[in-house]
């Protein structure tokens, strides 16, 4: 009876440990990871082979819901409220789902089941977003399932997906103007007195750049009330200036700051090496 307990104890503790193991899968997991604006966007997904076979419209069939990689349907989550394709997809977690309705006709599921492993359990009701693209031909095939991102700029990117060849993309919008604000508003809380300007030409630069006009152009004069000395302060006020139409103020603007970064650089006995590039924009200006 002894020998027998042994026994049993020595093959559960056998059949435990291999339980535990974790084991080489044939389509192995993968993930990427890209920041839309203060948006962290993430995939995580398997990535099964062609290995030979016919993908579209076989192994994948048309007009039939597919979890868009193998395993565990692909996940997709984002920090934040984004845009695909130009429709709204709150902050969250998600399972992709994608419909190859036809050879030019695809649907893209975003779902909020995320523990599904295939289509079995999909429930249409659990939907959040729903969006239809035009899959093209790959320039070259791919051999595993590929997610990646392309044309990444300040606030938008576009995801893409590879597999034999044909290739899906998607594009991706942030808008960080609430996050923005906030941290504008979290900068200043932490800065000293004397460095406030800072925060606010940071700020206007920023809005500059993705034409927040309106707020750029009330964070930069905050920023020259606090500091009038300084000559880039004054580039981005007449660059603002500019995008609201304003040309007179803009070359204006311009004009101080080409007057006070010349001071500056006679006093360290040097010349102003950005005094071409604001005429530039001036002379651009006087034309339009």
């Amino acid at each position: 009876m002894k020998q027998i307990l042994i026994s049993t104890l020595v093959g559960l503790s056998f059949t435990l440990g291999v339980q535990a193991q974790e084991l080489p899968k044939p389509s192995p997991s993968a993930s990427v990871m890209q920041r839309i604006g203060l948006t962290d966007v993430t995939i995580e997904y398997s990535r099964p082979g062609v290995n030979d076979r016919t993908i579209w419209g076989d192994l994948v069939p048309y007009n039939e819901i597919w979890r868009a990689g193998a395993n565990k349907a692909t996940q997709v989550i984002t920090l934040a409220d984004i845009k695909i394709e130009n429709e709204s997809l709150p902050k969250g977690n998600y399972s992709l789902f994608i419909i190859p309705v036809s050879e030019k006709e695809w649907t893209l599921i975003f779902n909020k089941e995320t523990e599904l492993w295939g289509a079995g359990d999909y429930k249409k009701e659990m939907d959040q977003l729903r969006v239809s693209v035009t899959p093209i031909k790959a320039s070259t095939p791919t051999e595993r399932l590929e997610y990646h991102f392309t044309d990444v700029s300040m606030n938008s990117a576009v995801l893409s997906m590879n597999w034999a060849d044909l290739q899906v993309n998607l594009n991706i919008q942030a808008n960080p103007t609430s996050q923005v604000k906030v941290n504008i508003e979290n900068a200043l809380a932490d800065s000293k007195e004397e460095d406030k300007w800072k925060v606010y030409r940071s700020a206007a630069s920023y809005a500059r750049d993705v034409e927040m006009t309106t707020e750029g152009l009330e964070w930069i004069k905050k920023s020259v009330e606090l500091n009038s000395t300084n000559w880039y302060s004054y580039w981005v006020y007449s660059s603002l200036l500019a995008q609201n139409k304003d040309s007179k103020q803009a070359i204006a603007m311009a004009e101080k700051s080409i007057a006070i970064g010349k001071e500056d650089a006679k006093k360290n006995d040097s010349e102003f090496s950005y005094e071409e590039r604001i005429q530039s924009d001036i002379d651009g200006w006087k034309n339009n």
